[in-house]
């Protein structure tokens, strides 16, 4: 790639907060020397990257982790354990922290995860028994670099989940699809849930009772707060969220008929596959947003004392009321 394609591919990357250079700099770049060849091919000006409120392109950050692995090995994300700590996440950590229960924050997560890591691609699966927050690459990196990349991004999961799940996280996982490196042990002293190499996908994964507990941090206020400059971020970074804001509006204004993937694509212009794929890409599937729709349609009605069961079943395409009295107990704990 030529120098100037370089750069005209670097001015379209999404704008980040520069803090994880600026703090792994200052990690390993302890002489002028060694930041000079930390921030090679970056683009990165030291002087402006520690600047308050500092943006650097996504692509100069993985530039820069392929610096890192290059200069450092692959076991630098164990090495700077200490700068990957839950308030280097900005707005991300306070929206995970004050989110009402550990499910919230998952969903935050994996929403609102590419604010901060424009390069992950992040979906949230779930069944009665775990919940997994699975996490790919969306921009292509050597796989020495995406491991070691992907064992910062563990490392910064587990500190932004250990205030929410507290002792409980000793029951979640963090999953590897690659054998264990020489490493693994230092790896897994760090982390207060687990470490599983040789797994099928890099995924946090989590018992479902304990996701549905409150989180001791919960505080509405700020949460909305922290998800108003999360949009903001999601808007910057190329708009992500739009195409999952419409889909609930559709899904909402469809009620009590519930729509399927291949009307609602129709209703978007898109093909089914299109849908499946974009919503991928966002952290989010088109059962969990129907389900989230009913979710906060059925809280509406409960909170306004609706008195006939069957009759909020109906209002929500639901073909009896045991159906929805079986929804409540799962999304609220009520039946």
């Amino acid at each position: 790639m030529t120098a100037h394609a370089s750069s005209d591919r670097r001015r379209r990357s999404p704008p980040v907060s520069g803090a994880y250079a600026r703090a792994l700099l200052r990690r390993f770049g302890s002489t002028p020397a060694e930041r000079t060849a930390l921030l090679e091919g970056t683009g990165l000006d030291e002087e402006a990257l520690n600047a308050g409120g500092a943006e650097a392109p996504a692509d100069a950050l993985l530039t820069f982790a392929a610096n890192l692995t290059r200069l450092r090995g692959p076991a630098w994300a164990v090495e700077a354990a200490s700068a990957l700590s839950a308030p280097i996440q900005g707005a991300l950590d306070v929206a995970i922290r004050s989110a009402p229960t550990a499910d919230a924050a998952l969903a935050v997560a994996a929403r609102y995860g590419r604010v901060r890591a424009p390069y992950l691609a992040l979906r949230l699966e779930a069944n009665a028994r775990v919940r997994r927050l699975v996490i790919g690459r969306d921009a292509e990196t050597d796989e020495l670099v995406w491991r070691a990349t992907a064992e910062a991004v563990a490392l910064s999961m587990n500190a932004l989940f250990a205030q929410v799940f507290e002792e409980d996280l000793r029951h979640a996982a963090i999953d590897f699809p690659w054998p264990p490196p020489a490493h693994a042990a230092r790896l897994r002293a760090l982390l207060t849930c687990a470490a599983r190499f040789g797994r099928p996908d890099f995924a946090f994964e989590a018992p479902a009772p304990f996701c549905r507990r409150a989180s001791p941090f919960a505080d509405p206020t700020l949460h909305a707060s922290a998800i108003a400059e999360l949009e903001e971020g999601v808007r910057r970074i190329g708009g992500r969220t739009s195409l999952a804001r419409e889909l609930e509006r559709i899904i909402s204004a469809a009620l009590p008929r519930r729509l399927g993937e291949d009307e609602a694509a129709r209703r978007l212009g898109l093909s089914r596959r299109t849908l499946v794929r974009r919503l991928a890409a966002e952290g989010v599937s088109f059962r969990g947003l129907l389900d989230g729709v009913l979710r906060e349609r059925a809280r509406a009605m409960l909170e306004a004392r609706e008195p006939r069961r069957g009759a909020m079943a109906a209002r929500l395409g639901y073909a009896d009321p045991t159906s929805f009295s079986r929804a409540c107990r799962r999304w609220f704990a009520v039946g």
